[in-house]
C-alpha cells in the first residue's frame, strides 16, 4: 500500500541584469517599459532617466520609438505612460499562459533529480489543494493528494503557506525551505519552499515526498539547494522579480 503525501508588492530594488549580449537598443527600450512597472500614472524623462541609469539624450530617442510602436504615449504635460500596445500584449499573454506549461517541466525535473514524487500545493482558506504532481519514478513512493483537499497543518506545505511573506522573502535574499515527517501522515516526509508570482504574490509551493526512512536518510542540504533553484526559476517564469542566482537557501526543520 503506498502512503499519502505528507505534505504579497516589490520594494524598490533594481530589476535583474538584462543579457549583455542581447541587442543594445532592445534592452534600452525594454529598461524603459520596466521603469513603468510601479503604480505612478505617468513618468516624466527625469524620472526615467534616473530609473533606468541611461543618459537622457538615449531615454528621450528610446521612448520616440516606442511611442511609435504605440507602447507609450506622450501626455500634454510632457509625462509618459504606457499605451495600448502594451494592453494588447497583456491580453495576447493572458488568454495564451497555461500555469501547467510553466510547473510541470519543474515538476518533472524535480522528481527525476530528487527520486521522490514532486507536486504544485496552493492554499485554499484553511486547507491545502495539488494542482500538479509528478509522481516518483520508484515504485515505493508517496501517492500525492491530487485535486483533493487536505488540512495545512504543520506539513512543510502548510508551514510555506501560512508563514511565507514576500517582504520577509526580499529582506532575508534567500529561500526558505522546510523539512517535516510524520505530520499528516506517519509512513511519509516532505520538503517545501515558496512559489510567487508577479509583484511578489506566493501562488503557492513546491513540494517534495516521499517514505519516511528515504526522505529522512537524504541529504537535506543539496536537496533543499535543488529545490530552491528550481521554485526560483519557476517563480521569475510566472513573473516574481527575483534574480535567477540567489544564496544557498535556509533549511528549517521544525
Amino acid at each position: 500500500m503506498q502512503p499519502k503525501d505528507d505534505s504579497q508588492a516589490l520594494t524598490p530594488k533594481a530589476m535583474p541584469a538584462r543579457n549583455p549580449s542581447g541587442v543594445a537598443a532592445l534592452e534600452r527600450g525594454l529598461a524603459i517599459l520596466d521603469a513603468f512597472l510601479s503604480p505612478a500614472n505617468s513618468r516624466g524623462l527625469a524620472e526615467l532617466t534616473r530609473a533606468t541609469g541611461l543618459p537622457k539624450s538615449t531615454v528621450l530617442r528610446s521612448l520616440g520609438s516606442l511611442e511609435r510602436a504605440g507602447c507609450v504615449v506622450r501626455l500634454a504635460t510632457g509625462g509618459y505612460q504606457l499605451g495600448a500596445r502594451v494592453m494588447l500584449l497583456g491580453d495576447a499573454y493572458r488568454a495564451s499562459f497555461r500555469m501547467e506549461d510553466h510547473v510541470l517541466p519543474v515538476l518533472r525535473a524535480v522528481a527525476e533529480m530528487t527520486g521522490e514524487s514532486a507536486a504544485f500545493q496552493i492554499r485554499e482558506h484553511d486547507q491545502r489543494l495539488t494542482l500538479f504532481r509528478v509522481d516518483s519514478p520508484q515504485a515505493v513512493r508517496a501517492v500525492l493528494a491530487f485535486a483533493n483537499l487536505l488540512p495545512l497543518g504543520s506539513t512543510s506545505a502548510g508551514l510555506v503557506l501560512t508563514q511565507t511573506r514576500w517582504e520577509e522573502e526580499v529582506a532575508r535574499g534567500r529561500a526558505r525551505v522546510y523539512a517535516t515527517a510524520g505530520q499528516f501522515n506517519v509512513q511519509t516526509a516532505s520538503m517545501a519552499t515558496a512559489i510567487f508570482g508577479l509583484e511578489g504574490r506566493l501562488m503557492g509551493c513546491l513540494t517534495v515526498s516521499g517514505p519516511i526512512e528515504r526522505m529522512v536518510s537524504a541529504d537535506h542540504v543539496t536537496r533543499a539547494a535543488q529545490m530552491a533553484e528550481a521554485a526560483t526559476r519557476l517563480s521569475v517564469a510566472l513573473g516574481a522579480p527575483l534574480p535567477l542566482e540567489r544564496p544557498a537557501p535556509e533549511l528549517i526543520r521544525p
